[in-house]
């Protein structure tokens, strides 16, 4: 993969909004530690936003004489949101095509051989040349799991390439063995990190691809599902590489397609020859396009299953339904997606 324009060192922290109440000696060395890192994430964040802050130059050039004062507003990605707008509203659409792509992120180098390395993750991105990008994130691997997302935001598009941070809490911490975390009661983690990517025109189906890490010591920790009776268990990778695709890419012939009445809805698809794992996913298109978190469930299949129960709401709902087929090797092989209302609008 060719590296983006946009090189974001990436950057992955642990935010923590509580009050220190421990004392004595163990209460001072657990707050001096979590000062540490706290201005150790402060440097890097500032770091990430100066790169920000060049990309944004590079928009400013192509703006009238007039219009440049407008630009000073976008010196920093973290301005108001109606800032944002204003110095959209400047811009000639231009670059990578936008709109809601779907896809999948693979986990690289966990050190677990037997751990399914598969996620979903999807991304809102502006149609604009210089926009916005919202999305979300997704370890959810069975529908009795907890869907704990980590959400996109801060995000941008210029041109040809995505950028900004994923934040959100991924199951307890209970699998992470950090001291100062332990001793300040914190139940969940807020994960803070950020993604780049680029819009690849020239390959199959011009996705959105890109990758993101976690560079606290995740790599190699075991995560389970918070549900009861709900027995799902895999690790977690350092490293994800991401790919996203337009809702009208097919791949392998899949035949897609949503049979039956009213509750009673099916998906059913076939699977391509070296199919693997399946992921299914669920989401609500005008939460995924109004920056809301998307994602109604996301199921992993390995028993080369060719159908799929969806969720029916009660009001007619406009979701997206995608299948994606991967081979041993984590390869994709697969891919279509179906957009309907559930259940159908009378």
């Amino acid at each position: 993969m060719s590296a983006p324009k946009l090189l974001l060192s990436v950057l992955t922290v642990s935010m923590f909004s509580l009050t220190l109440s421990a004392c004595g000696s163990d209460g001072d060395k657990v707050k001096e530690e979590y000062d540490r890192i706290e201005d150790q994430v402060k440097d890097e964040y500032d770091r990430v936003e100066d790169k920000v802050k060049e990309k944004y130059k590079e928009v400013e050039d192509k703006l009238s004489d007039d219009e440049k004062s407008m630009a000073e507003i976008l010196e920093s990605v973290f301005l108001p949101e109606e800032s944002l707008d204003n110095f959209l509203d400047k811009i000639t659409p231009e670059g990578g095509r936008g709109g809601l792509y779907v896809g999948h992120f693979i986990e690289i180098d966990d050190g677990d051989n037997d751990d399914i390395d598969i996620g979903a993750v999807y991304f809102d991105i502006s149609k604009d040349g210089a926009g916005s990008v919202d999305g979300s994130v997704s370890y959810q691997q069975q529908a009795c799991q907890e869907n704990n997302t980590l959400g996109i935001n801060s995000a941008i598009k210029v041109d040809n390439y995505i950028a900004g941070k994923i934040t959100g809490s991924l199951d307890t911490l209970a699998f992470l063995d950090i001291k100062y975390v332990n001793d300040l009661g914190v139940e969940t983690p807020n994960l803070l990190t950020t993604f780049a990517g680029s819009f690849e025109e020239k390959e199959a189906g011009s996705p959105w691809r890109g990758s993101f890490e976690y560079q606290d010591g995740l790599g190699g920790k075991k995560l389970t599902s918070s549900e009861k009776n709900c027995n799902v268990t895999y690790t977690i990778s350092d490293r994800s590489n991401f790919k996203t695709y337009p809702l009208d890419y097919s791949l392998g012939k899949m035949t897609l397609d949503v049979i039956g009445n009213g509750s009673q809805k099916t998906v059913t698809w076939q699977n391509p020859a070296n199919t693997k794992y399946l992921l299914v996913s669920q989401i609500d298109v005008n939460k995924a396009e109004s920056g809301a978190n998307g994602y109604v469930q996301n199921v992993i299949l390995s028993n080369l299953e060719t159908q799929f129960a969806p969720v029916i709401p009660a009001m007619s709902t406009n979701y997206v339904i995608v299948v994606q087929a991967f081979d041993a090797n984590n390869t994709l092989i697969g891919y279509e997606a179906v957009v309907q209302d559930l259940p159908e609008s009378l």
